[in-house]
């Protein structure tokens, strides 16, 4: 699954995940491959990325959008 995490500026992170955990408004929510279409509005909290090599990975973030579509997930911030 691929992640693409872009602000007004640059992008933070882009790469393959297995898994990702994010804080959205109603409470936090992770996707797995597969995932069906899915869109949500985040608030401040972290991104937790599980990578492909056992790694964690935290980005910071203070709201934004998240969008799944097709193993494809894009963040906004």
């Amino acid at each position: 699954m691929k992640i693409k995490i872009i602000n007004c500026n640059e992008i933070l992170y882009q790469g393959n995940i297995m898994s990702v955990i994010a804080p959205g408004v109603c409470g936090c929510f992770q996707i797995l491959e597969n995932h069906d279409y899915f869109i949500s509005i985040l608030k401040n909290g972290f991104i937790k990325l599980y990578l492909k090599t056992e790694k964690r990975k935290k980005i910071k973030i203070e709201g934004g959008i998240f969008q799944v579509k097709k193993n494809s997930i894009v963040v906004f911030l």
